[in-house]
């Protein structure tokens, strides 16, 4: 199904060469056609692309935006909807912009932990801004994840139509007197946004990180957009346990409850969403369990999980009731229930069932 990339437009030559360049990787990544339309400023028109696209049977409208405001609400849509009336039979999907992707998200935190920071620093997530309340919103969320993964805090400023500004953002963190304070631009280039946002800023003690320009994780997550579109409109997932262990921080039992509703999610949509093969362990921490040794396991549990990525997540959970037994570890999908483990069992664990893909029959306890 060909795609056409839906960009803002800017008179800028540094834009234009960017969106190029993604029409291009794109069309590398997927397989497929990829036509450029764009929202204002230079030709093809969106509403030109449109209907080029809807000319030749349909196909995907993936934004070239960060966030959701009103190109997203107003320009797209109509755009789409002229498009059907000249050409009824087409089948047109609007993806998702990339919002709080999670290859986003992994872009900031591999370019803070690049520059060193750590949990004594703090961060400013510069977005551009806008008269949308929801897309502020949006780039609030991003700056909270980031913050989740990075381990530092993390607040949003917006460099127009919106406040907090950036210096009254580093206000509000001078108050924690981090050691450092980096300025993470979340624009697509070096550009006029930059350029006066870095204006408003001279003079304040800031290390800024360069723009998104033409980073992997740009392609990564419009082709996520894109399998999304493609498998009916996509779950809003990016920021659920699955993908990201967000519990660490959250209250205990508030993390047990999102991971379950997560562990459910995953198991009966899995199509909705491209995670891939996953494995998801349960860790009962109910008070025989605990008596066992279970807040132990989870410690060591967390350890040994961490350099596994995203695709193994352990929630801890109330009681399973297998009283007497524990501590019990259930792992999903396979539904293997194990009992007794210990910190002497999590290497062997490890290397037959998470690694193996084989039960560890010397903890074994039923399958279920």
């Amino acid at each position: 199904m060909r795609v056409l990339l839906a960009a803002h437009g800017s008179p800028d030559p540094r834009a234009q060469a960017l969106a190029l360049g993604l029409r291009k990787g794109l069309e590398r990544r997927l397989g497929v056609e990829v036509l450029l339309g764009f929202i204002e400023h230079q030709p093809p028109t969106l509403l030109e692309a449109a209907r080029t696209l809807a000319a030749g049977g349909g196909g995907v409208v993936l934004p070239l935006l960060l966030l959701g405001g009103g190109h997203l609400k107003a320009d797209l849509p109509l755009a789409l909807e002229a498009a059907r009336e000249a050409h009824p039979g087409a089948e047109l999907r609007l993806a998702r912009p990339l919002g709080a992707h999670p290859a986003l998200v992994a872009l900031w935190v591999e370019r803070l932990k690049g520059r060193g920071a750590t949990p004594e620093d703090a961060a400013i997530l510069v977005l551009r801004g806008g008269t949308d309340p929801g897309a502020n919103a949006e780039g609030a969320a991003l700056a909270r994840l980031i913050e989740e993964r990075a381990g530092l805090p993390v607040v949003p400023a917006y460099a127009a139509k919106a406040r907090p500004t950036p210096r009254e953002a580093l206000g509000r963190l001078l108050g924690l007197r981090p050691r450092r304070v980096f300025l993470l631009p979340h624009l697509f280039f070096h550009g006029v946004v930059e350029e006066r946002l870095l204006a408003r800023v001279e003079g304040l003690e800031l290390h800024p990180l360069p723009p998104l320009m033409g980073h992997p994780a740009l392609l990564e997550a419009l082709a996520d957009r894109y399998r999304e579109a493609l498998e009916g409109g996509g779950a809003p997932c990016d920021s659920c346990r699955f993908r990201f262990p967000l519990g660490r921080f959250a209250p205990r039992r508030e993390a047990q409850i999102a991971g379950l509703r997560a562990l459910r999610h995953a198991l009966f949509a899995p199509g909705r969403h491209p995670h891939g093969p996953f494995t998801h362990l349960l860790l009962c921490t109910g008070e025989a369990c605990r008596e066992g040794g279970a807040l132990g396991l989870l410690r060591g549990l967390e350890e040994l999980l961490r350099p596994l990525g995203p695709l193994v997540q352990l929630t801890p959970t109330p009681c399973l009731g297998r009283c007497g037994k524990g501590p019990i570890l259930v792992a999903y999908p396979e539904g293997v229930v194990y009992g007794g483990l210990g910190l002497e069992d999590l290497e062997a664990f490890r290397r037959v069932h998470l690694e193996g893909g084989e039960v560890y029959r010397e903890r074994l306890l039923e399958v279920i």
